[in-house]
């Protein structure tokens, strides 16, 4: 097999527009792969030379696509190389927010001790609905049905059929009405921002909780603490936001109903390995043997 060599160009860990278009422009590579930063117009404009991109994530928001395409640039992603660490991250929020489990941390540790009322339940029994049911909501519901959870999902654009434990549902306010708890593992796109509104919470079980694992825009963040304090919804897992970091661009960060992380859910030791050995084979493999895989986004430039 004939070796090849590439030249690696790192930029710094979360770039701007400003150092992405000036490294494009310096360096011209071959092939981009992305962790952060937005890649539009201006950066194509930088590099003519751009054969290829390689999104070291399942999701690709940050990247016109359709600029891209228009280009001729394959875009590849790296779907479901995260499913097992967003999956268990899932589970991390939705226990914790179910048997509160950071307010009783707290309560231990202020020298009280178990409340009159204790406000827990069990998720055996109960109904989990996911919301996108690709690579990751397929983990999320094998998890859920090890809990002992029943699994319902909303998923329009799947082509494959569903798990005989899974009940496919046709609607997305069927999915919510039915679910004790709702998994969000949506792409952000201009059909699924802001698809948890208030007409949506609205439509979820009484006492139900919503976790967020997918892009923090597919949530009305305002509307999700109206409806916990008023009492509609128990409490919510956010790991992703519609500005990010938050900082004060959000009153979720002041509800102690909600559990927040740093859109850290699909990062681990594994789950990286994983994706940058995705983006490196499918780098090499098109940039020197023009070879394609099933992780290209942009499918249709090559038909």
């Amino acid at each position: 097999m004939r070796a090849i060599r590439f030249t690696i160009i790192q930029s710094s860990p979360d770039p701007g527009q400003v150092e992405l278009i000036e490294l494009m422009a310096a360096h011209r590579p071959d092939a981009l792969i992305v962790r952060s930063g937005v890649i539009n117009g201006p950066c194509f404009d930088a590099n003519p030379n751009l054969k290829c991109i390689a999104n070291h994530g399942a999701g690709y928001d940050d990247i016109d696509i359709d600029e891209a395409t228009r280009r001729g640039i394959p875009v590849f992603a790296a779907p479901g190389r995260n499913a097992i660490a967003v999956a268990e991250h899932v589970f991390a929020m939705l226990l914790a927010v179910r048997k509160r489990v950071i307010q009783h941390d707290a309560l231990v540790r202020s020298g009280g001790w178990r409340p009159g009322t204790p406000d827990i339940a069990e998720l055996h029994g109960q109904t989990l609905g996911v919301i996108g049911f690709g690579a990751i909501g397929e983990r999320v519901a094998h998890l859920a049905r090890a809990f002992g959870m029943d699994v319902v999902a909303y998923d329009p654009v799947r082509t494959r059929p569903f798990p005989a434990d899974v009940t496919p549902f046709a609607t997305l306010e069927e999915a919510l009405a039915a679910s004790d708890a709702v998994s969000l593992h949506v792409p952000l796109t201009e059909s699924t921002r802001n698809m948890i509104d208030e007409t949506a919470l609205a439509q979820m079980r009484p006492g139900s909780i919503l976790i967020n694992a997918a892009r923090g825009g597919v949530v009305d963040e305002a509307a999700l603490v109206n409806a916990i304090d008023a009492g509609h919804l128990i409490g919510a897992g956010l790991d992703t936001f519609s500005v990010e970091p938050p900082g004060n661009a959000t009153n979720a960060t002041t509800s102690d109903r909600i559990i927040l992380s740093p859109h850290i859910a699909g990062v681990t030791p594994e789950s990286t390995l994983r994706m940058s050995m995705c983006c490196a084979e499918n780098t090499v493999g098109f940039v020197a043997r023009g070879e394609t895989s099933d992780d290209l986004v942009n499918a249709s430039w090559f038909k």
